[in-house]
């Protein structure tokens, strides 16, 4: 099966450059038949939507827990997801966040940033700052926060942000857990996989795509800067939530998650990492996977744990016998 949908899948080199208008022009060009799509993978594992007063998308499966409400096991955690898309394509009808609230049965909160290049950094990390900060607010503290690809480096950044703010004073509380699946996190492209997994990705390419990407949402901020390439973010400090990073051999930005992943340990994290064999960027993505399918179960039982280790602390009774 991936070797087919390996055949299927497309990473020619984009050769249009990405104003505003043609970018928008692209944006819209199937946007009825990915609507569409969504909507029927949506009904198929009875998920409910709607819109908060922000605009980002809730994703709710409504036989285990309420939309804003506390679940039936008293467990009132909640998703902020990410998706991803280069930081110019995609929207908060996620396929990946979908899943996630379908298997997890909690609230899932997909944030509708704004796309580059129409918005260049920072704005879409500090839409997805705000919606994290208000949803500590309106749904309580106990958040996973996560995202895929470009969504996964504006988690990150989301994260660094947060703990900024935490060594200035009384800041808000650190997520339960991180879930960063094959982050876009080197956009200077200087990790090794740039080079090794050229033309290997199924769906990616550096030159004359992602790269293209990078720079359309950087504009002219420092592409060394830690808020947009995580590859060079400082995480020592206080203490870090756990961490899964997820990537394959042939992903194109495989060098990525390993220098994350290897700092966040150095930094005394704890951190896992799933590395698939033959796999390409965001092979989560395609559901008909083997593959896709048993990455989705490490990624819910991994939730899970984390969710049940955070709320055995929360009860567990205080001082000795």
């Amino acid at each position: 099966m991936a070797v087919a949908a390996a055949a299927e899948a497309d990473n020619r080199v984009h050769r249009w450059p990405l104003t505003p208008r043609i970018t928008a022009r692209l944006r819209a060009k199937g946007a009825a038949q990915r609507i569409a799509g969504f909507e029927a993978d949506r009904a198929g594992l009875g998920v409910e939507t709607e819109r908060d007063a922000r605009g980002h998308l809730v994703m709710t499966a409504p036989d285990r827990h309420d939309v804003g409400q506390t679940g039936a096991d008293g467990d009132d955690a909640w998703v902020l997801w990410i998706h991803g898309g280069g930081f110019c394509w995609g929207s908060a009808r996620d396929g990946t966040g979908l899943r996630l609230a379908a298997g997890l049965g909690r609230p899932v909160v997909s944030v509708e940033y704004p796309l580059a290049p129409e918005a260049r950094f920072p704005v879409a990390i500090d839409v997805c700052l705000e919606a994290y900060l208000a949803g500590v607010e309106e749904r309580g503290p106990r958040v996973l926060l996560g995202g895929v690809s470009a969504g996964a480096n504006l988690a990150l950044g989301v994260l660094q942000r947060i703990r900024e703010l935490r060594a200035d004073g009384d800041g808000p509380p650190l997520p339960l857990g991180v879930v960063a699946l094959t982050p876009f996190g080197d956009l200077a492209g200087e990790g090794d996989s740039y080079r090794v997994n050229e033309g290997r990705d199924a769906y990616l390419r550096w030159r004359g795509q992602q790269r293209k990407f990078a720079l359309a949402y950087a504009g002219g901020a420092d592409l060394r800067d830690p808020l947009v390439s995580p590859v060079h973010a400082d995480w020592t400090g206080e203490a870090l939530p756990p961490a899964i990073f997820t990537t394959g051999t042939r992903d194109l930005f495989l060098s990525d998650t390993a220098r994350i992943h290897t700092a966040w340990r150095a930094a005394g994290g704890e951190a896992d990492m799933v590395l698939a064999e033959g796999m390409w960027h965001s092979y989560l993505s395609d559901s008909r996977l083997p593959e896709s399918a048993a990455l989705l179960a490490r990624l819910l039982d991994w939730c899970e744990e984390v969710l049940g280790r955070s709320r055995d602390s929360r009860s567990a009774p205080r001082g000795g016998s």
